[in-house]
């Protein structure tokens, strides 16, 4: 088996809220989506783990995790599907909640502040032992945590930097 491929950046929870539009609302020129169904999946830098997880390659992901419900929801996610190295997590983990009514967004919400509270050890560790790792920043401080181990992993070996824009 080969040495996992280490996934360090911002997660994030997106969720789709999915029904069909068949009117506009009375009290505002707005739709009605109705007999909505939830869809949540992993968002950001874990679904780049995700995706990296399931085409077959071992993955360790590390991200900023806290202890509300979207945090919870998103472990559920990944859970069996890679090896999870959370950093502690200050405010709640991003949720983005699309609208979509028969197949066309109408809506985004956006919750949860949430940033990197700063390293763990097993993460400073994690980084130490990978020979590969890809970076995805979205700018909730994942990366900036561990800016001194990934600046030395640099100088071993490869690493990759995926900077996203701001969403």
């Amino acid at each position: 088996m080969s040495a996992p491929l280490l996934v360090v950046g911002d997660a994030l929870l997106d969720c789709d809220l999915e029904g069909e539009v068949a009117r506009l609302a009375p009290d505002a020129p707005v739709p009605v989506v109705h007999g909505a169904h939830r869809r949540t999946r992993p968002g950001g830098a874990a679904l780049a783990a995700l995706l990296v997880a399931r085409s077959g390659h071992p993955v360790t992901f590390v991200t900023a995790l806290g202890e509300d419900p979207a945090s919870a929801e998103l472990r559920r996610l990944l859970d069996g599907e890679m090896d999870l190295v959370p950093l502690p997590l200050r405010g709640t983990l991003a949720r983005k909640t699309r609208v979509r009514g028969g197949g066309q967004s109408l809506l985004r919400l956006d919750e949860g502040e949430g940033r990197a509270a700063g390293p763990s050890r097993a993460a400073r560790e994690a980084v130490a032992r990978a020979t590969t790792i890809l970076v995805s920043d979205y700018g909730r401080g994942t990366a900036d945590a561990l800016r001194a181990p990934l600046t030395e992993a640099a100088r071993r070996g490869l690493l990759v930097v995926g900077p996203a824009p701001s969403r």
